[in-house]
């Protein structure tokens, strides 16, 4: 693709998930009180324009070492955004919240359709090098480790994502503590058990791997140029789309929010390059 070719679709990714962004914004209900409105804020159209233009940069290296048909790429990039991007997102805000859960069924609806038209928009524009079979890829991807290779290593992928995981958030401990331990900021932030957060980091650990086997399976890149190419992708769409929504937030827990995931990113593709060997 040229740099024009490249510009175009960046923008019209951008617009497609911002306007449907914007379709969710409608739904609010007028009878909301102000606490549970500022709480709930929708990102603004600008932000959900920047949202869609980073997904697409995001992906375009990754999309170019890819071996899908376009229906194929649309899912696979539909489970990188939703599932990565939000899902575990909503996932750990439900359970570091105080009840009632800040995360509704029409907040999970919302993004599963945003994401589904940025996918959408971005396989359309945004083209792999070659096609092919989705289910293909995965058997090959299945016949290299064996089944019970293949769950041994994903299971890996799983403790290395939560150790990852409490290992930076201990670091960003500091910043943040005041936001979860403060009332009078009516964030409703919790921290539960040890236990608890381990079970979840495990958990979402396994979703994560389950949401990136299309990619990792289809991707013909190898070593450092896969890193790269998988941080890059994973980073923006887990560390910065969602914190960029996170418009009830204050800035400050946002921003360090997102650097630790974008690190967070960077180790855990690590984990997943030499895990599985690619």
């Amino acid at each position: 693709m040229t740099w024009l070719e490249i510009g175009v679709a960046t923008v019209a990714v951008g617009g497609a998930y911002a306007t449907v962004t914007s379709l969710s914004a409608l739904r609010r209900s007028p009878k909301a009180s102000q606490d549970e409105e500022r709480r709930r804020r929708l990102p603004g159209w600008r932000a959900s324009f920047l949202s869609g233009c980073l997904f697409a940069v995001a992906v375009h290296p990754l999309i170019a070492s890819l071996q899908l048909s376009t229906l194929w790429l649309m899912l696979s990039l539909w489970l990188l955004l939703f599932v990565c991007g939000f899902l575990l997102s909503m996932i750990e805000a439900t359970v570091f919240s105080e009840r009632p859960s800040p995360v509704r069924i029409r907040d999970v609806t919302g993004a599963m359709a945003a994401s589904a038209v940025a996918a959408s928009v971005t396989a359309c524009l945004i083209k792999a090098p070659s096609s092919g079979s989705l289910s293909v890829n995965l058997r090959q991807w299945v016949d290299t480790f064996g089944w019970a290779g293949l769950a041994a290593r994903s299971f890996g992928t799983a403790i290395a994502f939560m150790v990852a995981y409490c290992v930076i958030g201990s670091v960003t401990w500091r910043f943040v503590r005041p936001y979860y331990q403060d009332p009078s900021l009516g964030l409703r932030l919790r921290v539960p058990s040890g236990r608890l957060v381990i079970v979840l980091q495990l958990g979402r650990g396994l979703l994560a791997i389950l949401a990136l086997a299309p990619l990792i399976a289809s991707s013909s890149a190898h070593g450092f140029d896969w890193w790269k190419r998988f941080s890059f992708a994973l980073a923006v769409t887990s560390g910065v789309i969602p914190l960029l929504g996170a418009a009830g937030w204050p800035t400050r827990l946002r921003v360090v929010h997102a650097l630790e995931i974008v690190v967070f990113a960077l180790v855990y593709t690590f984990a997943l390059w030499r895990i599985f060997g690619v």
